[in-house]
């Protein structure tokens, strides 16, 4: 008996030890910058800063990462930057994690995907008893998109209640709509059926098998990392941890933080299958309705098999994980501040995706030195030979642009190679094929909609969904006017 108990507690301390030693200075989370590729997104990025970027990017090809670097700031009041190993939030990705919880528990023969949700929550309504698992993994239940705030100090046992308690959009399978709420209930089934914590399993069985140490809600010593702030314009909005303990309508769904490096070795953990056998792993990765897996899209892109996620909040944060596997390739990719009112990955992700494929991306201009002229001398009111005009004011240190007409918002989001008069084309026809929608007439979206073949049915779904709720809180749509338009 001695000998057992001796041989336990040696085994205990080899796993300490080892431990201690795969996260020993964290060589893993030091700036990278390797080869062409590393030096040609490092240039980009970095001469993008100076006009708004902020966060961080780790891009691998073929099991090499050639970036891991951070740029502009993470705290702008103490001067402080985002480097390799800044901590930000990866917001909807999160969610993968909840999958492959679930999928650990149904490995571990504690639940099915296909088990109804009304094993876990007995009292559950009638019109939620044919929800299944599944359902809740590739959005397809029916349960609504946000049951409560994100940090609306709701306990777990509330939250449920308080999700089931609203009515269903649409019978289980039949379509896809996005649902937050949904996640919501299967984190609360991971608890029920591990008898831990959400974040406690999550730790034990996916983060440190992964090797991912800083990665959690509030189990990582963040006061040992820098964890970025979240900027909407001249606003912080801090970070989750001067925030409320995420309550539960973010947990499962959102919220978690990370670093580019812990995510890199998730996706390096999910190649092989010492998080999920490979049973599970095919379900983790099978797309239903809408391109969309369980936690995951999953799609056949121009590269290959694409499988990817991305999250944010309006408070600043935006994050996306791409990973090209037929490609071989990996991009991770962070923003802390918003970029012209909207989530900044989406102003560079095409760029980057450009670059790692090898198609060259202008580089932004360099940037001139003041030398001592004023603002207001650029403010004036210029037009565009296809319509669109631009009015230039001086705001305090900054020059604010106010554009007019769909082409000039276009070449200010969308400046490299657009037709303008195409984009014109399109915003006067946004308001028939919506018209046109409303009657049930969708041959003008078709029509106008690249990919129709594939892409017509799921976004038909996601419109109807979408008058259904503004019909409930607005009554019926009247007229429709198009504002702005980019293709």
């Amino acid at each position: 008996m001695r000998i057992r108990k001796i041989t336990a507690v040696l085994g205990a301390c080899l796993v300490l030890l080892a431990a201690q030693l795969l996260y020993a200075g964290d060589p893993g989370d030091t700036a990278v910058v390797s080869g062409t590729l590393g030096k040609t997104l490092d240039e980009y990025l970095t001469g993008i800063t100076p006009f708004g970027f902020s966060g961080a990017l780790l891009v691998a090809k073929n099991g090499q990462v050639v970036l891991n670097k951070g740029y502009g700031l993470a705290v702008r009041s103490s001067g402080t930057k985002n480097d390799a190993g800044t901590i930000f939030s990866v917001g909807s990705i999160t969610k993968q994690f909840t999958a492959a919880a679930i999928l650990k528990c149904e490995a571990n023969g504690k639940l099915s995907v296909m088990d109804p949700i009304e094993k876990f929550f007995p009292d559950a309504p009638a019109d939620k008893r044919g929800i299944t698992l599944h359902n809740l993994l590739t959005h397809t239940s029916g349960i609504v998109q946000d049951g409560g705030g994100d940090y609306e100090p709701v306990g777990r046992d509330e939250a449920v209640k308080r999700i089931l308690a609203l009515p269903v959009e649409f019978k289980p399978g039949e379509r896809f709509a996005y649902s937050n709420s949904g996640y919501t209930l299967l984190a609360a089934i991971v608890e029920l059926v591990s008898g831990i914590s959400y974040e406690q399993f999550l730790h034990d069985s996916l983060f440190i098998p992964a090797g991912m140490r800083w990665t959690g809600y509030r189990l990582p010593e963040w006061k040992q990392r820098t964890v970025a702030h979240w900027y909407v314009g001249e606003t912080d909005n801090k970070t989750p941890l001067e925030r409320q303990y995420p309550y539960w309508f973010l947990i499962g769904n959102g919220g978690i933080l990370s670093t580019t490096m812990d995510m890199y070795r998730w996706h390096s953990a999910l190649l092989g299958e010492s998080i999920l056998p490979g049973a599970e792993k095919k379900k983790l990765f099978t797309p239903f309705l809408n391109e969309y897996a369980y936690g995951w899209d999953v799609i056949d892109s121009p590269h290959g098999l694409l499988i990817q996620h991305n999250g944010g909040s309006d408070l600043g944060n935006s994050a996306e994980l791409r990973r090209y596997i037929d490609s071989n390739a990996v991009t991770m990719l962070f923003c802390n501040q918003f970029y012209n009112g909207r989530p900044l990955l989406d102003a560079v992700r095409g760029h980057i995706q450009d670059m790692v494929f090898g198609s060259a991306v202008d580089p932004p201009p360099a940037i001139q030195p003041n030398t001592g002229g004023r603002l207001d001398d650029f403010a004036d009111f210029y037009t565009l030979s296809s319509g669109g005009s631009y009015s230039v004011f001086a705001s305090g240190p900054n020059l604010t642009i106010r554009a007019t007409g769909a082409d000039a918002d276009a070449l200010l989001m969308l400046p490299d190679n657009i037709d303008l008069l195409e984009v014109n084309a399109l915003h006067e026809s946004i308001p028939k094929i919506f018209s046109a929608a409303l009657r049930g007439d969708y041959s003008l979206l078709e029509a106008a909609m690249e990919n129709s073949a594939k892409r017509l049915e799921p976004v038909k779904g996601l419109l109807q969904n979408q008058l259904d709720q503004n019909k409930e809180r607005t009554g019926a749509i009247v007229s429709i006017e198009a504002f702005g338009t980019t293709p």
